[in-house]
């Protein structure tokens, strides 16, 4: 007698199912999930805090050389501007030359030589028959200011409150 003869046929295993998936992939898709979400967060926060500026700029756009009141227009813009990210510093109050060292303490440190001369002409001119000369220069660091300190961070904010507290 041949001890082969008493072997079963070969049974193939079952498929192996797609569904349900294992465990590492339920996480691994809770973590992707929880990702889109987290980002999708962040996205609409920043985009809501930039709101104020994006306004800014585009108010910015509409100051031209041939408003006899151009140079006060940009100068209440910027102090706007401030108001609204600066909330914890009296900026409302701030005139002369605590006004421009407010805004040159929130702008980089590489552009601040140049805005300061810039910033403290367009103060000057406030004050004096309008005059035209320098709008674009102005303008343009108006622009510089906007885009640059706004939002400020944190380490900015921190030091503006304890330089004016």
């Amino acid at each position: 007698m041949n001890p082969l003869d008493n072997l079963k046929d070969i049974h193939a295993p079952s498929a192996i199912d797609v569904w349900p998936p294992a465990y590492g992939w339920w996480i691994l898709a809770m973590l992707i999930l929880v990702a889109i979400v987290l980002t999708s967060i962040w996205a609409i926060k920043s985009y809501n805090v930039r709101a104020a500026k994006r306004q800014a700029l585009q108010e910015l756009a509409l100051i031209d050389r041939q408003d006899k009141d151009g140079l006060a227009k940009l100068n209440q813009l910027l102090k706007r501007a401030a108001i609204r990210y600066f909330t914890s510093i009296n900026v409302h109050q701030m005139y002369g030359e605590d006004w421009i060292k407010f805004l040159s303490t929130s702008i980089n440190k590489k552009q601040n030589k140049e805005f300061v001369k810039n910033i403290t002409g367009l103060q000057q001119s406030l004050y004096q028959q309008a005059s035209t000369d320098n709008f674009d220069s102005y303008k343009k660091h108006t622009s510089d200011w906007l885009r640059t300190a706004l939002p400020p961070k944190k380490s900015v904010i921190k030091q503006l409150e304890q330089e004016h507290a």
